[in-house]
């Protein structure tokens, strides 16, 4: 009997001794014999995932190398990791459980969840003869703190190890702070799964399994000896689903999201301000400029009471994730009516819903320049005080190259190029092609910096 069978039958039996009910958990534990079983049975589904990553830096594209875990899904050969894995992955190869290794493909990322899906390439493991088994595909909804699990993956690059230990909350959040990768906003739409089961670099992607060998979570961060962290795997069908049924030949998989352009905050310690019953309603913080909700006429320190009717009640942090997820699952361009309480009054304001947005625009590299440059975003806009989203804010620069030279630096946002209008980055490319056919001498910059308009002349020579 190993010691967490104990305690339950410790706690059976009470203070004391005496014997009440004999208390078993209400979940398969972890005895030896249950261990060995899963681990025979999600071994072979766990997965060790070689990436090269797209990454910009001094001027230039440049691949990244990366280890990382992953769990084979289904028949296809489908393999659920993080995006911090695989995302943005330009050269992806998968190791199996008997040490064959295949190439891979991206087919979606989701930066908002951390999660992302990878093809096997079928045709080398048809030409192999590799056999594999896929995981089984659990529910989170029901794990209880001091829920026995396992966590599998490749720590370090030493594949198929794993450990165990207990959930030790199902509700985590990280809210106000944003974990963010590579400045990619994640966490909004989903609470963690907090466990003590140890996980180290190299485990992310991996599955956390619960004792009937059932994948219960997406092993993604850890903060510390017994602090680490999980995406449940509720949240991971959604976003599988979603990838796989938006990805096309030559275009990825992605989750589309609607927003209001709302920052939601907690009423916990200001209900007695607000004048404001215990338990209802939801902060708005702060307000995104032009956004759908701004131009409907909501204002911040206004209280959310109701969206289309429904309770939007949101005390403590825990909650706020979910209020986001149900924003962000209304139907882009629909229309949302906001119950809101303004000082004394309730009033309603009608709004249609739009495209949820990162802060990261798409990002490329212009060689001949030796610039890297990213579309500027309304959310890089808002979060930077700019006038507006025209534009492309330069990510990175190559020493000895036209940009570095005219001191063009990061940060800076291009508006013009030659008196013509930099709209985005898709303009921005135009008028770089354009210029290159000319072989222009100079270049002629009008840019943004730390608010204030400047202009550079960039001498070019092809």
């Amino acid at each position: 009997m190993n010691w967490r069978m104990w305690l339950w039958m410790a706690v059976g039996m009470g203070v004391g001794g005496c014997a009440k009910n004999t208390a078993v958990p209400p979940y398969p534990a972890a005895t030896p014999e249950a261990v060995t079983k899963v681990t025979e049975a999600v071994f072979p589904a766990v997965v060790r995932i070689d990436v090269k990553q797209e990454t910009f830096a001094e001027g230039k594209r440049k691949l990244l190398g990366g280890i990382g875990s992953g769990v084979i899904i289904d028949e296809q050969g489908h393999v659920l990791t993080n995006f911090h894995v695989a995302g943005r992955a330009a050269e992806i190869y998968v190791t199996l459980d008997n040490k064959e290794r295949v190439p891979g493909k991206l087919v979606g990322d989701d930066h908002w969840t951390d999660l992302a899906v990878v093809q096997m390439d079928m045709e080398a493991v048809k030409t192999k003869g590799i056999a594999f088994k896929h995981a089984d595909l659990g529910s989170s909804k029901s794990l209880l703190p001091g829920q026995d699990v396992m966590a599998i993956g490749t720590p370090f690059g030493f594949a198929r190890t794993l450990t165990l230990g207990v959930v030790s909350n199902t509700d985590r959040t990280f809210y106000p702070e944003r974990y963010r990768i590579n400045q990619y906003e994640t966490g909004d739409f989903a609470n963690w799964i907090q466990m003590d089961t140890p996980i180290n670099p190299g485990n992310s992607g991996g599955p956390l399994v619960d004792m009937s060998g059932k994948v219960v979570g997406i092993n993604t961060r850890a903060a510390g000896q017994s602090l680490n962290f999980a995406i449940p795997i509720d949240i991971a069908k959604e976003v599988v689903a979603k990838i796989l049924a938006t990805a096309t030949p030559g275009k990825k998989g992605c989750v589309e999201r609607s927003d209001l352009g709302m920052e939601l905050k907690p009423l916990q310690g200001f209900e007695q301000f607000y004048n404001i019953d215990i338990n209802r309603g939801v902060l708005i913080e702060n307000l995104d400029r032009g956004s759908a909700a701004d131009k409907a006429g909501v204002h911040p320190e206004d209280i959310l009471l109701e969206l289309n009717g429904q309770a939007t009640n949101a005390r403590f942090p825990e909650e706020i994730a979910g209020l986001r997820k149900r924003i962000g699952d209304l139907a882009i361009g629909s229309e949302v009516t906001l119950n809101l309480k303004r000082g004394k009054e309730v009033i309603t304001r009608t709004m249609k819903t739009e495209k949820l947005q990162s802060s990261v625009g798409e990002e490329r590299e212009f060689a001949a320049w030796g610039v890297t440059v990213r579309d500027v975003t309304r959310a890089y806009a808002n979060a930077r005080q700019l006038e507006n989203e025209k534009g492309v804010v330069i990510t990175s620069v190559n020493p000895g190259y036209p940009a570095a030279k005219a001191n063009l630096a990061p940060g800076d946002v291009m508006t013009r190029i030659n008196e013509q209008a930099v709209d985005d980055l898709e303009a921005f490319a135009k008028l770089y092609e354009e210029s290159a056919k000319r072989k222009d001498d100079a270049v002629l910059v009008d840019l943004v910096r730390q608010r204030t308009i400047q202009q550079a002349v960039m001498k070019i020579s092809y």
